[in-house]
């Protein structure tokens, strides 16, 4: 939608003493376009002056209404293989009227759309062709700060996207797989926080749903504890002595089985194997209190006694044995 803002253009020649230029009317202004100089904007109600005889050539009739317009834009979106379609509305009114009959502007929503439709694209390309909302509001807002030019007057921007280009065939799998994905996310949701609420969570949830009927689950837990004892005789079977000593192994594994069926408490207390060479080192005899006096009032040492001669370790030489015959 545009309109012309130039009701009327006309050469005006030089005499004009039986058709004079005529005041605008409300709504209008008048723009006189002399051979020299900037030209003349007469309002309406306004006298004209030299209107029989003069240096105007050229007069321009601008229409000062306001006016709804609308703007349609291919943009592109975050996806370069997708579009979005933009309609925009927008209302427009002409502020300088010397400006529009110099440019001699016939299509107002034309002379615009380069403006709008860059901003439009610097915008909508950060969004992705789902982010239907985000986008239409990004626009608005960015369009809301657009004048255009001095020339008019722009304002009560409205814009609406829907999908284009390669979307129109597919707009409806896509909405569908969207809608599908929202609706599973909220079913899983609440299901993991009655799963983070563990097994009395899990029962009541059970129960809820069947309404409070406990048969099923207390017939699905006896048969599970059936496989499971029938399960664990098969275990033991297979870990049964054969000919020869029974491993280690084994028996622990057995023990902790038949204790788990029949319901009793499993002790694992870990074996600690003594050292072999523990008491076998001799201790650290501390130095005698004679020897520290003797140290600090700088005397002589006595020397010292032979160590002990530790056997396990190999040090120092091994003792003579004593003739028994001697």
């Amino acid at each position: 939608m545009t309109y012309d803002p130039i009701l009327e253009l006309r050469e005006l020649p030089r005499f004009r003493v039986f058709t004079p230029i005529a005041a605008p009317r409300l709504g209008t202004s008048l723009v006189l376009e002399p051979e020299e100089g900037p030209p003349l904007v007469i309002a309406a109600g306004d006298r004209v002056p030299e209107a029989r005889l003069g240096k105007y050539h050229r007069s321009y009739l601008i229409d000062l209404g306001n006016y709804g317009l609308r703007l349609e834009e291919r943009v592109p979106s975050a996806d370069p293989s997708f579009q979005f379609a933009a309609t925009v509305s927008f209302t427009c009114r002409v502020h300088n009227p010397a400006e529009i009959a110099k440019r001699r502007v016939r299509d107002m929503t034309g002379s615009l759309r380069l403006q709008m439709a860059r901003l439009m694209r610097q915008v909508a390309r950060e969004y992705d062709i789902s982010e239907f909302n985000q986008a239409e509001a990004a626009l608005n807002a960015h369009l809301e700060k657009f004048t255009g030019d001095a020339a008019v007057y722009l304002g009560g921007y409205l814009v609406e996207l829907h999908a284009g280009g390669a979307v129109e065939q597919s707009s409806a799998e896509f909405h569908d797989t969207s809608r599908a994905i929202r609706m599973d996310r909220m079913r899983r949701e609440p299901m993991a926080d009655v799963v983070r609420g563990g097994r009395d969570e899990m029962y009541a949830q059970w129960l809820a749903k069947r309404g409070g009927d406990p048969s099923q689950l207390l017939e699905f837990e006896a048969t599970a504890r059936a496989d499971e004892a029938e399960l664990m005789l098969r275990t033991m079977k297979a870990l049964e002595p054969s000919e020869g000593a029974e491993p280690f192994a084994f028996r622990e594994e057995r023990k902790k089985l038949t204790a788990r069926l029949l319901g009793e408490p499993i002790e694992e207390r870990p074996k600690k194997r003594k050292s072999r060479l523990a008491g076998s080192l001799a201790p650290v005899v501390d130095q005698a209190p004679d020897e520290q006096v003797r140290s600090q009032s700088g005397q002589p040492e006595a020397p010292e006694p032979e160590k002990a001669v530790n056997r396990v370790r190999g040090l120092g030489p091994r003792p003579e044995r004593s003739d028994p015959d001697a």
